[in-house]
């Protein structure tokens, strides 16, 4: 009989990010900055410039060009291979609300701070709410 010692991460986190922002056109910015960081993380993939695990030694010029585009300066590039992570992105009037069952995610923490947002964070398994909520 074989036992088996080691760590897995087969529990997932269920982690909701809420970023509050000032309106609803600050959020919208915002999802679409993701989205378009999510595009160039993925053109990074298929590119072969990003692999899972093995994150790059420097930007692309293409990768510096989009960060550049949508002026968020705080990424690593540990941080972009996040965007390539099973994320549900949307806005809630003017609030940005990121769920997924990662534990990695700074890269969204950073992008919501760098455009302003008030940021809250917890597990969907403790709480069925934010604390803006009550």
């Amino acid at each position: 009989m074989k036992i088996w010692h080691g760590y897995g991460t087969e529990h997932s986190m269920n982690l909701r990010l809420i970023g509050h922002f000032a309106n609803r056109e600050e959020a919208k910015s915002t999802v679409d900055a993701i989205t378009a960081l999510t595009a160039a993380a993925l053109t990074e993939h298929e590119a072969g410039r990003l692999e899972h695990g093995e994150p790059p030694q420097m930007f692309s010029d293409e990768l510096l060009a989009v960060l550049s585009e949508v002026e968020i300066h705080s990424l690593g590039t540990t941080d972009v291979e996040q965007f390539l992570y099973d994320v549900d992105v949307e806005t809630d009037g003017s609030q940005v609300v990121v769920q997924t069952d990662e534990i990695d995610v700074i890269a969204f923490v950073k992008v919501l701070l760098a455009r302003g947002a008030k940021v809250e964070m917890y597990s969907m398994h403790n709480h069925s709410t934010g604390l803006g909520d009550r």
